[in-house]
């Protein structure tokens, strides 16, 4: 199931919504920092593209991972967002990833402080535009 992880980080750092979302299960969950868990692959949807809509890309930069049993694994990583200024924040993360006998994702539980991204995407859009003359 390792490889199926890479493919679902390989879609995560492209953005590529609809593969990420075709990863979890029908009834999978999606629980992501102070938000409430996103169940089911519309729900998961939603709380991605608002995520997002607000950034300017990311990479996950993994650390460490450990296989738990079959169907667990947890990941450490260094994300690499990128604001849309174009300022790079990264935060430490750990994923808990629950997958299904098939492979799909049937929770997965990110674990992070997101408060120096907010803040920096928040620093961007109350500094003033310079205007083209």
């Amino acid at each position: 199931m390792t490889d199926r992880i890479d493919d679902f980080y390989a879609d995560v750092d492209a953005l590529r919504l609809q593969p990420v979302v075709d990863s979890f299960a029908p009834d999978g969950e999606m629980v992501f920092p102070n938000t409430p868990p996103a169940t089911g692959r519309t729900a998961i949807r939603e709380l991605l593209a608002g995520l997002w809509s607000t950034l300017g890309g990311l990479r996950h930069e993994p650390r460490h991972r450990w296989t738990v049993d079959q169907g667990t694994s947890v990941l450490e990583a260094l994300v690499h967002y990128t604001t849309p200024g174009g300022t790079e924040v990264v935060v430490p993360a750990v994923t808990i990833i629950d997958q299904d006998t098939s492979g799909l994702i049937t929770s997965l539980r990110v674990y992070q402080d997101s408060a120096p991204l907010f803040a920096a995407i928040a620093a961007e859009s109350s500094t003033p535009q310079e205007v083209a003359h």
